[in-house]
């Protein structure tokens, strides 16, 4: 029986060590966020009830990393209610208390949990280094949580355990929360003092850069978290990301690295895949794309189809991407959409069916406006939805679109502005146009745009040219056209037209209108009308006519006679 007895106990011993490495291995994997291997591993050992109660804990914590709050109820509140029942010791146990305290934070019920943690503390006198972790590890990752009080008690936990690395982590977490970047680098700087290699103190100072868009700095904490530990995935998978965008090549050696050291997962297929598509090689991604779909079924994410749509629109193949999209479109949440998506199917629709999709083309460019936060990708769109209604005749809409591209584009050009001010022209909106080649006018002085198009607008408002109103626009016209009359031979030729015509059907300012059409006659000597005009009101000059009192039967008399101008 002695015998027996030594080989049961000598059992029973290792039973008990195989549990505390299982649990062990499954912290492990929660290091290295390989959540579904430890989820089996925990649940494999929670069907023993006899089972260390921390991996009730554990269990609920990772469901709570996942956001999946009804899991971690499932499985923590019978063992919770158990504890409760049976009066276990919240001084010897505290962590299934802690759990729990962390799930009523989760589901916002702040002051039951808030009593649960203080009653576990009191138990061992605020001196547990173990519950004042706990407790500041659930006010910190709960996001109904209390980050200052989280600060408090990590900092009293550290007093009672000053060389463990995880409780420097959480208190750099908690001043993470509390965006407070320069006392949470000192203590994921104090965890790395007591582990020289702990990964994940590393790390984690880099993601504070990160935050900060300090690239130099975070590539090299990651890089540094990697000569550390290797095999750290979520190090690994930030710089795969960071390369994502960068250099495909590097991004494939940190992604291909990842890959082998993080759990089995479908979603690698698709990073496979999407590399693929970054990398151009866009056939190779249509091929992953359709194995993917084949392989899941209906369970395959719609962005696939999305990532198909984007291939084929590179490889020239409308139709095939236009189909692709219209079903990602039809599978996917609205919320999953971004701009992008919104353009290439309204691009691809103005491409197919341009005749028939102008308001569905429209409110897709109004819908991608909608969503981007960038101001440079949203004048694109304003610019896409202008030369739209520029294709569909709808110059007024035009206007609309080309006025928010001046005023938003942060360094809008003459062209801009030019192109409002046509799109108001073409609209008959005279007013308008005549106001935005003002602003041309004031803001390029020297090109010729503003005073073309003021003159022109003015003299569609003041068609019978009583007002004068195109008049000093065309004056200095003339003025600036005359800097180099060989380039500017037409403009100057109708501003000196438009001038003569108006001196002599209106003003009767005969001297005046022949001096104008005598111009035109030096660029062009040949001109049959200029020719007459000049005949005619020299002739006139000599009779003594041109007073600037002409009756109004002489002002027709004199229209009627044949002297030709523009009006």
């Amino acid at each position: 029986m002695k015998h027996l007895f030594i080989l049961t106990t000598a059992l029973l011993l290792t039973a008990s060590v195989t549990r505390a490495q299982t649990i062990e291995d499954a912290k492990k994997d929660i290091y290295y966020e390989r959540y579904e291997t430890a989820k089996n591993e925990l649940q494999t050992i929670i069907k023993n009830p006899e089972a260390d109660p921390e991996a009730w804990y554990l269990l609920s914590e990772i469901y709570l990393e996942q956001k999946k709050l009804d899991s971690a109820v499932t499985v923590l509140k019978p063992k919770y209610d158990a504890f409760v029942q049976q009066d276990v010791s919240k001084k010897s146990n505290p962590l299934v208390y802690m759990g729990w305290a962390h799930v009523l934070l989760d589901s916002n019920k702040t002051t039951e949990a808030r009593a649960l943690i203080e009653d576990v503390l009191s138990a061992s006198k605020n001196k547990d280094a173990t519950a004042l972790w706990a407790a500041g590890k659930a006010n910190v990752e709960s996001k109904h949580g209390d980050s200052l009080w989280a600060v408090e008690l990590l900092q009293q936990a550290v007093k009672r355990d000053k060389k463990n690395e995880q409780i420097y982590v959480t208190l750099g977490d908690a001043y993470r929360r509390l965006i407070d970047g320069s006392n949470a680098v000192i203590a994921y700087d104090q965890a790395l003092n007591y582990k020289s290699d702990f990964a994940e103190a590393m790390f984690k100072k880099g993601r504070i850069y990160k935050s900060q868009k300090n690239a130099i700095i975070y590539v090299d904490r990651f890089n540094q978290a990697l000569q550390m530990d290797s095999t750290y995935t979520p190090a690994l998978y930030e710089l795969y990301y960071y390369y994502y965008f960068r250099d495909v090549n590097k991004a494939a050696d940190y992604l291909n690295a990842y890959i082998r050291h993080a759990e089995p997962s479908a979603e690698h297929e698709y990073m496979l895949a999407d590399l693929k598509y970054v990398s151009k090689k866009f056939n190779e991604a249509i091929t992953d794309a359709k194995n993917i779909i084949n392989k899941y079924g209906e369970d395959a994410e719609p962005r696939m189809y999305k990532m198909m749509a984007y291939s084929y629109a590179s490889l020239g193949d409308s139709t095939a991407a236009l189909n692709n999209m219209n079903i990602y479109f039809d599978k996917q949440d609205d919320t999953s959409f971004v701009s992008k998506d919104y353009e290439l199917k309204a691009k691809l629709l103005e491409k197919l069916d341009p005749d028939t999709t102008g308001t569905t083309t429209i409110e897709l460019y109004r819908k991608a406006i909608a969503m981007e936060k960038d101001t440079s990708i949203k004048v694109d769109y304003y610019t896409s939805l202008a030369d739209l209604q520029k294709e569909l005749g709808n110059r007024e809409r035009e206007a609309v679109w080309r006025e928010k591209i001046y005023k938003m584009k942060p360094n809008a050009t003459n062209l801009d502005l030019y192109k409002w001010g046509m799109a108001l022209y073409s609209d008959k909106d005279y007013v308008g146009a005549d106001t935005v080649f003002a602003m041309y006018e004031d803001k390029y002085p020297e090109q010729l745009h503003g005073y073309l198009w003021r003159a022109r607008a003015n003299a569609l408002i003041d068609t019978s040219m009583t007002l004068g109103l195109a008049v000093p626009h065309y004056i200095k016209l003339a003025e600036v056209a005359e800097l180099d009359s060989v380039k500017n031979e037409r403009i100057l030729l109708t501003a000196y037209e438009y001038l003569g015509a108006y001196e002599a059907n209106i003003t009767k300012n005969y001297v005046n209108s022949i001096v104008w059409f005598n111009k035109i006659l030096a660029i062009d000597p040949e001109n049959v009308d200029a020719n007459n005009n000049v005949k005619i009101l020299s002739k006139w000059v000599e009779e003594g006519k041109g007073v600037s009192n002409e009756t109004k039967s002489e002002a027709t008399a004199t229209d009627e006679s044949g002297t030709k101008g523009s009006k």
